[in-house]
């Protein structure tokens, strides 16, 4: 089965369980990695006022189908491992940054919940955009990290994501830990871990290599945890409200879901929210949702290791299934 791999540095005693730098691996599919992508949650991430602004196809282009193809084109898998394909080879160099800062992000995503088990991860400029964040001392002309994360269990992880596509990452994981670092707390409360994350992708595989470093810190903030499950899954919700007639209920491993059909080409992805939590977020029953959270993750253990499965279902309730799997 596909795996990506990564060495991780045990600086707080608990951090993955591992006691030197030793090189690890994570089981993971494409199926994984397009929902990784979809849901990690990056700015341009829409909203209802997004597409009242900008309309709804070019919202779903440049937030949900562009992040779709950015995997289907450049990342390939085979039974030893995830690679990139060689066509990344022929992008321009601007590009080529675009897909590694996108792809850095999806696969921090990937160790976040399989390694952290975080449900959800948000950007920063995500959570600004919403109102969910205030840095109540804000310290001028000095980068926040890109990702937050709180578990079911309600400890607050924090996300530097780098990615690159020369092996860099050494320099590249020492200008994560800066900024990973930046945040002090988070509701009064040091953040369970300050994870620094850098990507390598090179076309025999993929390498992370993922660190929790000490150092001072500086930013104290304060996260509303309604707009924050508000910010995550607002996409979806926001499709819903805009064009309820393609919103079909599928049943999945016995679960019920709302999904939406996204097809590109040959390439036919459904996306959807399990029934429950959905029920949960249009109640905005926000005080059950972490009560959800550790009742789901119960019941995944059977799907993470299913290689045959045509469909990748997270933490955060989100399903994507790829029809020509």
């Amino acid at each position: 089965m596909p795996r990506i791999y990564y060495t991780a540095t045990n600086y707080q005693g608990n951090y993955m369980h591992l006691n030197s730098i030793e090189e690890q691996s994570v089981l993971c599919r494409k199926i994984d990695l397009y929902r990784a992508m979809i849901t990690v949650g990056s700015p341009s991430f829409f909203s209802l006022n997004d597409i009242r602004t900008n309309g709804f196809f070019r919202t779903i282009v440049n937030s949900v189908i562009q992040k779709i193809l950015l995997v289907k084109i450049n990342i390939e898998s085979n039974q030893n491992g995830m690679y990139l394909h060689p066509i990344f080879d022929t992008h321009v160099s601007d590009q080529k940054r675009i897909v590694s800062y996108n792809l850095g992000m999806a696969f921090a995503k990937i160790y976040a919940e399989k390694l952290l088990n975080i449900p959800n991860l948000i950007h920063v400029e995500t959570l600004k955009k919403s109102g969910a964040v205030i840095f109540n001392n804000q310290v001028e002309n000095r980068r926040e990290p890109d990702l937050v994360g709180v578990t079911s269990d309600g400890n607050w992880h924090v996300f530097e994501a780098k990615g690159m596509s020369t092996n860099q990452l050494r320099p590249k994981l020492i200008e994560a830990k800066q900024q990973a670092q930046k945040i002090d707390t988070i509701h009064g409360q040091a953040p369970e871990t300050s994870s620094a994350c850098a990507t390598y992708f090179s076309n025999i595989k993929i390498l992370s290599a993922i660190e929790d470093p000490k150092g001072e810190s500086e930013k104290k903030i304060e996260i509303d945890f309604s707009k924050f499950v508000d910010s995550y899954y607002n996409p979806f919700l926001a499709f819903k409200r805009v064009e309820p007639s393609e919103i079909k209920m599928e049943k999945i491993e016995n679960l019920n879901f709302q999904t939406i059909e996204i097809k590109i080409d040959s390439l036919h992805l459904s996306i959807g929210i399990e029934e429950e939590l959905n029920e949960l977020l249009e109640q905005k029953n926000y005080s059950q949702i972490r009560e959800y959270y550790i009742k789901l993750k119960d019941r995944l253990g059977q799907y993470y290791d299913n290689n045959k499965s045509n469909f990748s279902f997270g933490m955060d309730g989100i399903i994507v299934k790829y029809s020509n799997y």
